[in-house]
């Protein structure tokens, strides 16, 4: 069992067995919750980052007619990988730079809230 707890920032290979390998960037990853009495288990998990996208250009432009700019002008697809499987996850490397090596830092990097 791998001791490796995954963190934002971090690329990771998820190998999912018979249902293939995914990797990708850890995107989001859940802060431990307190159990309380009479309260849901909450579980914790991450999610990965296997690709993003440009929005077609007809979601960039408002239906009012009023012009505005969308900060929101990618399309994120995020795999949720739950604490349970996290030793199944295979640390490739950490991102650092503050520079833009790979197309999914682009949002972080400029200062776009995606």
């Amino acid at each position: 069992m791998s001791c490796y707890e995954p963190n934002v920032d971090d690329y990771v290979i998820w190998d999912r067995g018979e249902y293939g390998k995914d990797e990708g960037w850890v995107y989001f990853k859940a802060p431990l919750f307190e159990q309380k009495k009479g309260f849901a288990y909450v579980a914790r998990y991450i999610t990965i980052e296997t690709s993003v996208r440009d929005k077609p250009q007809s979601e960039l432009e408002p239906s009012n007619g009023r012009k505005r700019v969308n900060p929101h002008t990618k399309i994120h697809t995020l795999l949720l990988c739950y604490e349970q499987d996290w030793k199944d996850l295979v640390f490739v490397k950490r991102r650092e730079s503050r520079e833009i090596e790979h197309y999914s830092q682009y949002d972080d990097r400029s200062g776009i809230d995606a």
